[in-house]
């Protein structure tokens, strides 16, 4: 841990949620990226994370909930700085947590400069004694354990909250690199409007969030038609409170635009990929990353489409927490992420 006694400090600094883990704890906080603030004074902060999650669709008309990393950029400065801040203090038990730890936060394969320049603002501002960005590709391979030292390509396929990397990496670097502007955030406005649509019932995201955990598969089963709940919601032609039965062949109907839509990105992908490291894939197959990860069946649909192997470990959501902690306790490991240019000390 060297001059910096607190340890390292890893963020996943992501659109649907903000995941922290600590060096020799783990991960000890996962809370939605969530900000509560005044309507006429954003700089009111009022809650953040869980507390501020409770509150969607169900604010009054003076305050609003944002959320400030969108797409997986940082979208406000100051709120993203809070949510940083106050998630930080919560996860170390005290406030200022940050002054005497080494801070690596993920940010997005697909980050523009100006993107970037924000999420800079936003970490050196939180007040860690040292901070760094990280490709958050990079830091999902090391928290999986994909061996991306070695003189082979290894993809990696991380499913965001409202973005998709897909990665080949070799020697500590990017080889090959592209990010989607989807993830499994598109999956809950599916559900939102195909029940609407099919159904004529207005639910809201936490809804549709909790309908996609609980019967959502990416696979056709036998048993879909059996799994089914009692959902209460608004009528869309008249407005009154209407409660409909949904299956979980609903669900599986509703997701299955943007998720062919994500598989098929992928696919174009992997048939895009040089010849010589497509012959280091095939052996090994891909690895599989990320929150969107964890959607049933998920992983044996995309194994089915590509013909690869897919690896998928216990807790994939973890993944880029996990991956930046080990930068920010390991200088050995930070020098040479900063060598093949896929972390920026700030």
């Amino acid at each position: 841990m060297g001059v910096f006694s607190s340890g390292g400090v890893g963020i996943d600094l992501g659109s649907a949620n903000v995941t922290i883990c600590l060096e020799n704890e783990g991960i000890v906080l996962r809370e939605p990226s969530y900000v509560l603030t005044l309507r006429e004074d954003t700089d009111e902060i009022l809650a953040v994370g869980r507390d501020a999650r409770l509150m969607l669709g169900r604010t009054p008309k003076d305050v609003v909930l944002v959320s400030p990393i969108a797409d997986g950029a940082v979208g406000n400065i100051t709120l993203a700085t809070a949510l940083i801040q106050q998630l930080s203090d919560k996860a170390l038990g005290k406030r200022r947590a940050l002054e005497k730890n080494r801070l690596v936060v993920s940010m997005s394969q697909g980050c523009t400069r100006v993107e970037r320049t924000a999420l800079e603002d936003a970490v050196r501002t939180a007040g860690a004694r040292r901070s760094a960005l990280v490709r958050s590709s990079v830091a999902a391979a090391i928290g999986a354990g994909v061996p991306i030292e070695e003189p082979r390509g290894s993809l990696l396929v991380c499913v965001g909250g409202s973005t998709t990397d897909i990665t080949i990496l070799s020697m500590n670097g990017v080889v090959a690199a592209r990010t989607l502007r989807t993830g499994s955030l598109s999956l809950d406005e599916a559900i939102t409007r195909y029940i609407r649509r099919e159904k004529g019932l207005v639910i809201g995201q936490r809804t549709a969030e909790d309908l996609k955990i609980d019967l959502g598969n990416a696979l056709r089963t036998p048993t879909l038609m059996r799994q089914k709940v009692t959902l209460r919601g608004r009528d869309a032609a008249s407005g009154k409170p209407s409660t409909v039965e949904i299956t979980a062949a609903d669900i599986h109907n509703a997701i299955q635009p943007p998720l062919e839509a994500l598989a098929e990105n992928i696919r174009d992908a992997f048939e895009n990929i040089p010849p010589e490291l497509a012959e280091d894939i095939l052996p090994q197959g891909l690895y599989l990353s990320g929150g969107g990860a964890l959607l049933e069946g998920f992983a044996d649909r995309l194994g089915e489409m590509l013909g690869l192997r897919v690896s998928l470990g216990e807790n994939p959501q973890d993944d880029v927490a996990l991956g930046c902690c080990m930068i920010a306790s390991s200088d050995r490991l930070m020098q040479k992420l900063a060598q093949s240019g896929c972390l920026v000390e700030i």
